[in-house]
């Protein structure tokens, strides 16, 4: 059975059966009342199901690897060669077969495939999937894959909090909001970390920061990492060791490590990503052949180095207390990305996350090694470094320095910490956003235009060009204009701004009254030497009337000015537009995105074509598209004119949600959302 019909059916059943529908409705129009209880649900569950992960992968471990030790280290150091050869290439193998089993079309996994789902299809994810998900990572982890589980927990989570918001049939912003609690619980029960995971969901799965939904999240992750300590403990995942900054000369060696972090990270993307393009363009790399190679290319080098085999955890450890050899740290950072790489790419599934602390942690072990070699005064303990390597990474990585200097004092339950990682993590991002835009997670779905979709300042602003918005009528002055005409013209034209042309009519600058301002102090002294020319802020960048705003936008925040000129087709000057309007267009975008949802949301209570009285005289339906609408454009049909209608979105067959244009084209299987201020328009349309 399909597994959307089997949600819908058994919400129906509780709706009608187990609650009272007035209740429901209560709770439907309570909002704040239905996520936060659904929110504390969903990180209840959550918290089981990564407690549950946990030991899977604990079990699989002891089971494959049986050699003797008190650490998954020991275990596979003690194992006979042979099983440490093979068991990575049998674990791919089998992870391989089970997802293509039940993946075919899936091309991203872990967090990206979450961010994904998010973007093209709303939040509507297989809560199934996510288990499975689950189960084949523990069987790649557990035969020595070099992944991570945080990555299944985020997709464990987020399944979770899709399932659970299908259930009750929330609307598409309350589907986000859960999803996104759901991830954060999924980090915040797999590290006993609940601010790092509720940051973690607002930096990186959402991309915004909306108090609403950051409550939400704060409720699921609480419960979560409740869950998690009831059952494991409330411990630090990592010792460390006490720590404080005490010269100028510790916070130089930070920024050093800062800056090996960006390079570091950006080599971590970079090979991760062209390794899996490698193998996904290739015929003989798409084989169970290949896999199986792959596997025992790990398993080779696991049989030397075993630190690189499952999720390094205890590699961590051993860095943390300085019982690592300098050069195999920094065999370790190379080592174990490319093992990552082949292991994710090859079949295996997993995340990035606990990779990328192990590199983290060598990398800050090996520099820390130096460090204390060099100046053992000033750097007295090496050990030091590898944590903080670890929030260097991370925050290289993900693009996210807060969640990284959050996750690192969460981890280790240690506050002395909390500005070496500052200093650290906020460089490291610096210089891995300037290699490369993307990060780890949002690289694989920047191609095709999915994040523009997602990030809804390009999204909303690309459908306005400067012309709709811009200010023309602007106080205009010449270059040669005295000081005292200039104040006179600020003060009785009433204007923030005059636009400067030189003689030439051509345009010169613009002259800001916070500008002049601090001049009016010496104005005795200046009225009658400076001009114009003198005050105007030159060199602005000029925008045509046909740019949109989404270049507006960006240009506006690149110079840092409050306002930017705007010239016509002839070059000349024609106004300024201000960036308080980019602001205003924006936030009636979100509006009306937001009241579509919420419209969306109330026609899915009520039976399909059946048509909702709003109020005395609007009406609301939602149609299947007349067959006299198929192929044809809402421009070329005359809605408005000939149909007495008004379209608020149409629903794609995936649950997509687009706004509508005159150009779009109707489908077979496309959905109207419409208004009308006449019932029968509508019952015409659908007859």
């Amino acid at each position: 059975m399909n597994w959307e019909i089997y949600i819908r059916r058994t919400s129906d059943k509780l709706s009608k059966y187990i609650f009272n529908k007035q209740i429901i409705e209560k709770y439907y129009h309570s909002e704040y009342l239905l996520v936060f209880t659904l929110a504390i649900i969903i990180g209840i569950i959550t918290g089981f199901a990564e407690v549950g992960l946990k030991e899977l992968i604990k079990y699989f471990s002891g089971l494959f690897f049986p050699g003797e030790g008190n650490n998954v280290l020991s275990e596979i150091s003690n194992s006979p060669w042979y099983l440490v050869l093979t068991l990575p290439a049998i674990g791919i193998v089998l992870s391989k077969f089970i997802n293509e089993l039940y993946f075919k079309e899936q091309k991203t996994h872990g967090v990206a495939n979450v961010i994904e789902t998010i973007i093209s299809r709303r939040g509507v994810m297989n809560p199934i999937a996510s288990f499975i998900k689950a189960f084949t990572s523990a069987i790649t982890i557990g035969t020595g894959g070099s992944v991570g589980p945080e990555g299944p927990a985020v997709h464990l989570g987020a399944g979770i909090g899709s399932g659970i918001s299908q259930l009750f049939k929330v609307n598409t912003t309350r589907m986000r909001t859960l999803v996104g609690a759901g991830a954060g619980a999924g980090v915040a029960a797999a590290f006993n970390a609940p601010i790092a995971g509720a940051l973690f969901a607002v930096e990186i799965i959402l991309m915004e920061f909306k108090f609403q939904q950051f409550s939400a999240i704060v409720m699921a992750t609480v419960m979560a990492t409740f869950v998690s300590h009831s059952l494991v403990g409330d411990l630090a995942e990592f010792q460390a060791i006490n720590y404080q900054l005490t010269s100028a000369f510790d916070i130089v060696l930070f920024i050093i490590l800062g800056v090996a972090s960006g390079l570091v990270s950006y080599l971590f993307i970079n090979f991760i990503t062209r390794i899996e393009k490698f193998y996904e363009k290739r015929k003989f790399t798409k084989s169970y052949y290949s896999s199986i190679l792959s596997g025992l290319a790990i398993g080779l080098i696991g049989i030397y180095l075993p630190n690189i085999m499952g999720t390094g955890y205890d590699t961590i450890e051993l860095s943390l207390d300085n019982h690592i050899l300098w050069y195999i740290g920094g065999i370790i950072v190379f080592v174990k990305i490319f093992v990552t790489g082949i292991t994710l790419s090859s079949g295996g599934t997993g995340g990035v996350f606990a990779p990328a602390i192990v590199v983290g942690a060598a990398m800050g072990a090996f520099l820390g090694y130096v460090f204390n070699y060099l100046m053992p005064s000033i750097a007295p303990v090496p050990e030091a470094f590898a944590i903080v390597g670890i929030a260097g990474l991370l925050a290289g990585t993900m693009h996210a320095p807060f969640t990284s200097i959050i996750m690192v004092f969460e981890l280790t339950k240690n506050q002395d910490f909390v500005l070496p990682t500052m200093i650290t993590s906020i460089i490291s991002v610096a210089i891995t956003k300037a290699m490369i835009k993307e990060s780890i997670y949002t690289l694989p779905i920047s191609e095709g235009d999915l994040l523009l979709k997602y990030r809804n300042e390009q999204n909303v602003l690309n459908k306005y060009a400067v012309s709709d918005v811009i200010t023309k009528k602007v106080t205009i002055i010449y270059e040669n204009e005295n000081f005292v005409n200039i104040v006179d013209k600020l003060l009785t034209d009433r204007n923030s701004i005059l636009a400067v042309l030189d003689m030439n009519n051509q345009f010169y600058g613009l002259i800001d009254i916070n500008l002049m301002k601090d001049i009016l102090y010496d104005r005795e002294i200046v009225k009658n030497v400076l001009i114009a020319g003198d005050i105007a802020i030159k060199d602005l960048p000029i925008l045509n009337g046909n740019t949109s705003l989404q270049i507006a936008w960006e240009t506006i925040n690149k110079v840092q000015n409050d306002c930017l000129p705007v010239i016509d087709m002839n070059d000349r000057f024609c106004g300024v537009i201000f960036r308080k309007d980019i602001d205003s267009i924006y936030q009636e975008e979100l509006e009306k995105e937001n009241l579509s949802s919420n419209i969306a949301y109330t026609i899915a209570q009520h039976e399909s074509n059946k048509i909702i009285h709003l109020t005395n005289d609007l009406f609301l339906a939602e149609i299947n598209a007349p067959q006299a609408f198929l192929g044809k454009s809402i421009k070329e049909l005359g809605i408005r004119n000939n149909y007495h209608i008004e379209i608020i979105s149409i629903k794609k067959s995936d649950n997509t949600q687009i706004q509508p244009n005159a150009n779009y084209i109707f489908e077979s299987e496309d959905k109207i959302i419409l208004t009308s201020n006449d019932s029968d328009k509508i019952t015409s349309i659908t007859d």
